[in-house]
């Protein structure tokens, strides 16, 4: 799902005068990708009690650092490297302070999972493909979100990972293979 970005004059206004010390011109900025980085965040972390404070710290760390912004990449692509860049942090704090299964898979996710394989009807796709995104590794779940949820190219996609274009389309093929073979694995166990 893609959301439509502010009027590209507006929207360079708003930086300049963030960047000029005027706190209030970031609330259209937040209003403008908060959705986009909502998602994103909900889609790497899978934990749906911390989405809402990781988003704000996003924001807080985009005011905190808009200064070095510099126009090179869109603002979007900016501040969607700032959420990825967070959202790997909090995952690395996660994986250290406690031993998690399923690949990170929240207690919701694990439990859905469970009650559909004891239940004899069908999972949707799109409701079976966010419970393989799930069990997805944090890397996978990046590069996979920010092209098949977000929709985004593999150029984009190579700008906001800081990886070489040949780098993000064979992260992005090995991702797309480790889930078929997650989901002939989730097949075989029915």
């Amino acid at each position: 799902m893609v959301h439509p970005r502010p009027d590209p004059s507006q929207e360079v206004e708003w930086i300049r005068r963030c960047q000029s010390g005027e706190s209030e011109a970031f609330a259209p900025l937040v209003g403008a990708y908060q959705r986009r980085i909502f998602s994103i965040v909900f889609h790497l972390v899978r934990r749906r009690n911390d989405v809402e404070d990781i988003v704000q710290e996003i924001f807080m760390k985009a005011f905190a650092a808009i200064g070095s912004y510099n126009s090179q990449s869109s603002f979007g692509t900016w501040l969607n490297r700032i959420a990825v860049n967070h959202c790997y942090d909090y995952l690395r704090r996660q994986r250290s302070s406690r031993v998690t299964y399923f690949w990170e898979m929240s207690e919701e996710g694990q439990r859905q999972i469970e009650s559909h394989s004891h239940s004899s009807e069908k999972l949707a796709v799109g409701d079976l493909a966010d419970k393989l995104l799930a069990r997805a590794p944090a890397e996978d779940r990046v590069i996979l979100t920010l092209k098949e949820l977000e929709d985004r190219s593999v150029e984009e996609i190579s700008d906001i990972l800081g990886l070489k274009l040949s780098t993000a389309k064979v992260r992005l093929h090995r991702a797309r293979k480790r889930m078929i073979k997650d989901f002939e694995k989730w097949q075989e166990g029915r």
